[in-house]
């Protein structure tokens, strides 16, 4: 939910539960105010009644008083129930249907000797008719005071916020690689001001950490690789003396394999930091049946050397165009695939066929071997192997020697494709007995 609307929805149910709470309070508020105005005016009325009483003589006179004042009741004492207080009484009114509230103040007096008692009435129909109408133009009045509120509130919230919304564009548009571009300062809002300032700053320091990272990586990498190609060269030649006795040879040729090794390795770190960084452009068409098919070729003899077939399994998807993978890294990709090929390869035992099964939105490597010795959320796990370090392979069928950055730089590069949704996960298939690395992607076709 947008914070505009986070706001605005709050506001609004605080003034609809304002509203429903305020007209039933309004309503007996009104109520109580006109009761209390007619028991006023009811008194005034009874304070003139002794003067009226004491002109009245006879019968005649209270009959004809009575017929006169149509809310007055005289009647005696001992045939009514007196009320200290003003109260209200339902009463029937000819050519009227229903009952009307009246409210009715009662007053004892001595008539012609005789104790009466006189009511006097005022009719409460009017009032409810006045509560009514003040009570509608006060809902209206509400009403329009919470559209006007919430309208106002949209807008002015819109406008207030803006600066807000230019930061997070900011940051949506951030490229660590580019000049920063500075934000719009001073602003009204002195928050905003200083939250710009701020994300100005840690960009500044981001940038520099950043660059200052990436120059020791490169610098490392170069540093590390001119003495081990000196130390290679070195070896060789050493290899290539006569006087090399058979395991002064062995242990040069370990020493060898290392140093390879330790070349491999520095330039996984190089390449693993430059996936991570963001260093790569991905702006390509990828052909993947083609890449495959390239890559295969290329592995062919290493496979061979083992005994070992590649059965690329054709594509199952009707389309007769190539599967594309749009805006991609081609070299990325290729890089990817030849770990997880070269990995199944080292991996599998002599004679093993490693199958290549492509579909429309996935591409499964499976080779042959026992299950895992390691956790499966640590397969991915930088310089993870799956036992003791040897010259063959364990008896799960996976490699032992290697850097452990294979299958790492292959889940950071299926990471890497954001746009592709790609990801690279690990299955055991518990019936064939084979290790299944299954690349997904969005279909694009």
């Amino acid at each position: 939910m947008k914070l505009l609307n986070y706001t605005s929805l709050r506001h609004l149910l605080f003034a609809s539960l304002l509203t429903l709470i305020s007209i039933p309070v309004f309503y007996v508020l009104l109520n109580d105010i006109f009761v209390r105005s007619i028991d006023r005016d009811l008194k005034m009325q009874a304070a003139q009644i002794p003067t009226m009483v004491s002109i009245i003589q006879n019968q005649k006179d209270l009959e004809l008083w009575k017929e006169l004042d149509n809310d007055l009741e005289v009647l005696p004492l001992d045939s009514v129930q007196f009320h200290e207080r003003p109260f209200t009484r339902q009463e029937s009114l000819p050519n009227h249907k229903g009952d009307e509230d009246f409210r009715i103040l009662q007053k004892k007096l001595q008539i012609m000797g005789q104790p009466y008692v006189v009511s006097i009435k005022a009719s409460l129909f009017e009032k409810e008719d006045l509560i009514r109408t003040i009570l509608t133009i006060q809902f209206g009045i509400l009403i329009l005071l919470l559209i006007g509120t919430v309208g106002i509130n949209y807008f002015v919230h819109k406008r207030i916020w803006k600066p807000f919304y230019n930061s997070l564009d900011y940051l949506r548009q951030f490229n660590i690689e580019s000049e920063i571009s500075p934000l719009p300062a001073p602003l009204k809002i002195q928050e905003f001001t200083q939250l710009n300032q701020s994300i100005e700053q840690l960009s500044v320091r981001v940038r520099q950490t950043y660059f200052s990272q990436k120059e020791f990586i490169e610098n490392a990498s170069h540093e590390l690789q001119t003495p081990l190609t000196v130390l290679k060269f070195k070896l060789e030649l050493l290899l290539q003396t006569k006087d090399l006795t058979g395991e002064q040879g062995e242990l040069v040729g370990d020493m060898y394999r290392e140093i390879e090794q330790m070349q491999e390795l520095n330039s996984n770190l190089l390449l693993l930091s430059k996936i991570e960084n963001g260093q790569f452009i991905s702006d390509e068409d990828i052909d993947v049946e083609a890449s495959i098919a390239e890559l295969i070729d290329n592995l062919s003899l290493l496979a061979e050397a083992k005994g070992q077939i590649l059965l690329f399994i054709e594509q199952k998807y009707p389309h007769p165009k190539p599967l594309l993978l749009k805006r991609a890294n081609p070299m990325l990709f290729k890089i990817m695939i030849a770990n997880l090929l070269t990995n199944a390869i080292q991996y599998s035992s002599s004679g093993a066929t490693i199958k290549i099964d492509l579909k429309e939105d996935s591409l499964i490597i499976a080779n042959p071997g026992s299950p895992l010795n390691i956790p499966k959320s640590k397969l991915f796990t930088r310089f993870v192997r799956t036992g003791k370090k040897s010259k063959g392979q364990n008896k799960s069928g996976l490699h032992n020697g290697g850097n452990g950055l294979g299958l790492s730089i292959a889940s950071r590069i299926a990471s890497y494709h954001k746009n592709l949704s790609m990801t690279l996960d690990y299955l055991y298939n518990e019936e064939n007995k084979e290790h299944n690395f299954i690349i997904h992607w969005l279909n694009v076709n």
